[in-house]
């Protein structure tokens, strides 16, 4: 199979670099942005250029994020082509401001303001409106970049991170999100909408540990098909699928159900309540119950010694003879359960985090009794896996583990 995949790769590299002139100034088959990873902060990230002189700016990847780029007002003045979004003006319009942020009885023409909801913040967060040119990379072959991006002026925030009391400042290795959520504002819709391509989100986190070392992950905005090195088909002939669940319009989170997890024949029930998918999640948090009952199905049924936990985690092994990928017969496939009947399975490279030499711990991490839903997939549990949101036909499809196929996340997509 190795083979076979590196003569597809071979032919989509070639492919790629005889119709490059002639692809510059035609509709892109999807936009395709890099990830990656900072293992300080387990932060995914995404570095893109604003204007005609801020360039290389990183944005974390926030799957909830309502907001097409939030970013510092300090960043985005930057931007020597930056203009404040003003109210009135049919860019204010048509992001339906906030109540009151426009006063009417002014001539004086006020910024426009509006709400987003982030995965940093409780709750929704006051921005300004502004307008730039957004360079984006994309592809015409579901594999390589094309070019050197596209340029497109488009409707961005920006807040005072800083000043402002309920928010925290972002971490130092970003300067704002990237927001990916079901919402008009969100850079899918304005992209999607200015090239009439699918609404389709995809992702494929990358991870430290896996792929080639100078590779990324990949964000896909605009539909397949998705072609990954040491692969000889379209990523998404392997998809597994279930429903995505409708969503407070103007948050545009995406939900699944999930069943139940199955551990090895164990089940582990839940309690109906939907189930969201984060990326800013650094891993899967589940509501204490059932955090509990995972916990202790999983002990029984690991061929593992316990040891001590080691913070933050609560459950820990030895990890002595596991392997590089901890994907053997002695780690139990956590299955989770969808709607359906599919099945979302996460291997040991998945479900164990490596904390020392001799030492991983289960990759998990307990809600509390007040989590108001079962349970939140984060980053480390997408991690080499490749998911797709069809926003159109409501549906998530995911691959489970792409090691098992020889490939991972992390692509060298330039040549």
């Amino acid at each position: 199979m190795a083979r076979r995949g590196m003569i597809h790769v071979l032919f989509v590299i070639i492919f790629a670099l005889t119709n490059t002139s002639d692809s510059l100034h035609q509709k892109p088959q999807a936009f395709l942005q890099p990830i990656l990873k900072d293992i300080t902060t387990n932060l995914y990230y995404s570095p893109l250029s604003i204007g005609a002189n801020v360039h290389n700016i990183n944005l974390a990847i926030d799957l909830d994020g309502s907001a097409p780029l939030l970013l510092t007002c300090a960043a985005a003045a930057k931007s020597s082509s930056y203009h404040p979004i003003k109210c009135g003006s049919s860019r204010c319009i048509q992001a339906k401001p906030d109540p009151l942020s426009c006063p009417t009885n002014t001539s004086k023409k006020t910024t426009c303001h509006k709400s987003f909801s982030t995965s940093f913040t409780e709750k929704p967060l006051k921005a300004r409106l502004l307008r730039d040119t957004v360079s984006l990379l994309y592809t015409d072959n579901g594999f390589t970049y094309i070019g050197g991006g596209i340029d497109m002026t488009m409707t961005i925030a920006c807040t005072d991170v800083n000043v402002d009391p309920l928010v925290k400042p972002f971490p130092s290795i970003v300067v704002g999100t990237l927001g990916l959520a079901k919402t008009h504002m969100a850079l899918p819709s304005q992209v999607v909408s200015l090239y009439k391509l699918p609404m389709k989100v995809a992702l494929c986190l990358p991870s430290p540990n896996s792929g080639e070392s100078s590779g990324s992950g990949s964000l896909f905005i605009g539909g397949g098909p998705y072609f990954m090195a040491l692969y000889p088909e379209d990523i998404s002939k392997i998809f597994a699928s279930t429903p995505l669940l409708p969503s407070d319009q103007s948050r545009g989170e995406y939900f699944i159900d999930v069943n139940y997890i199955q551990i090895s024949g164990k089940i582990v029930p839940f309690s109906k309540k939907s189930t969201k998918i984060c990326t800013l999640a650094p891993y899967t948090v589940l509501h204490s119950s059932i955090y509990k009952a995972l916990v202790l199905a999983f002990a029984e049924k690991a061929k593992m010694t316990e040891v001590p936990a080691v913070k933050p985690f609560g459950s820990c092994f030895s990890s002595k003879g596991l392997g590089r990928w901890m994907m053997g017969s002695r780690v139990p496939v956590i299955e989770l359960v969808l709607r359906g009947g599919s099945k979302w399975k996460i291997y040991g490279s998945n479900s164990l985090v490596k904390v020392s030499k001799d030492v991983v711990c289960l990759g998990f991490m307990d809600g509390g009794m007040n989590l108001p839903m079962d349970m939140i997939i984060g980053g480390y549990q997408m991690e080499d896996n490749f998911v797709e949101f069809d926003v159109e036909a409501s549906k998530f499809s995911f691959t489970s583990s792409l090691l098992l196929i020889n490939s991972s996340c992390s692509q060298s997509r330039h040549f």
